[in-house]
């Protein structure tokens, strides 16, 4: 395999995993906010919001190992660019953890906090259906 074509291949894996980040992060957030039944079960549902919570920490942490990793890996055969793989690859990290941060604090804030009204919504849904 030559140097080009590892780079390429090591930057496509990089990008898919902050794609991966932020379209989790988009996705869980869309439907938390939208989809009254989703919330209403995380935020009812019994060890529901912790189990995300820690779902979603384990999995932020294995993303920013997978994103050092990368980085480092593409450092060495950067060359002259190293400068630049590095800025490149810190931003990369700081996309993965944003948008990692994205869904735990609504599930910390929304779904394990307890504040007034959070079982309000299961009178809601069972009136709908």
């Amino acid at each position: 395999m030559t140097p080009d074509l590892l780079f390429k291949q090591l930057e496509s894996y990089s990008n898919a995993i902050v794609a991966f980040a932020v379209l989790q992060g988009l996705a869980f957030s869309y439907a938390f906010g939208n989809n009254s039944t989703f919330n209403c079960t995380v935020k009812n549902a019994p060890h529901l919001a912790e189990g995300l919570a820690i779902a979603f920490v384990v999995l932020t942490f294995l993303l920013l190992a997978a994103i050092v990793w990368l980085g480092r890996a593409m450092e060495s055969i950067a060359g002259e660019f190293v400068t630049l793989v590095k800025k490149l690859y810190l931003g990369k990290l700081v996309a993965v953890a944003l948008f990692s941060l994205l869904p735990l604090c609504l599930i910390l804030y929304y779904g394990v906090r307890d504040y007034p009204g959070k079982t309000d919504c299961r009178a809601a849904i069972h009136a709908a259906t």
